[in-house]
């Protein structure tokens, strides 16, 4: 009987934790339509967007909180180069650096594609 009652118990956590994930998830769709964000995927727990004049990373995570650090913003202009390494993405701007990373290398090689398309786009 307790291992019926620890079972269900169990199986309400996971199902919780789902639906309050697909709900963030939700949340980050919405935030990145409404900035028109057109474009994005999501790879490794972060949305990656391809907005106007910029690229957005949006992290997923279990308290989600928008307006402060969990955005990470790249101007197209600012981009120098792009460097593979596994399935990682770095990319060199002007400031500073960035790493990005996917899942699996099929969506690096999508998303490096896109973002060259946005960078010859902006130059």
């Amino acid at each position: 009987m307790i291992f019926i009652g620890l079972f269900f118990g169990i199986i309400t956590i996971v199902i919780s934790l789902n639906v309050y994930n697909h709900i963030n998830s939700d949340k980050i769709e919405d935030y990145l339509k409404t900035i028109n964000c057109k474009d994005f995927i999501y790879s490794k727990g972060s949305y990656k967007a391809f907005c106007e004049d910029k690229l957005l990373e949006v992290k997923n995570s279990f308290i989600l909180d928008l307006k402060n650090n969990q955005i990470l913003e790249i101007d197209y202009k600012n981009i120098k180069k792009l460097e593979e390494e596994n399935e990682n993405l770095h990319i060199l701007t002007t400031n500073e650096d960035f790493k990005i990373q996917f899942k699996e290398k099929n969506d690096l090689e999508k998303f490096k594609e896109k973002l060259n398309s946005k960078i010859i786009g902006e130059k």
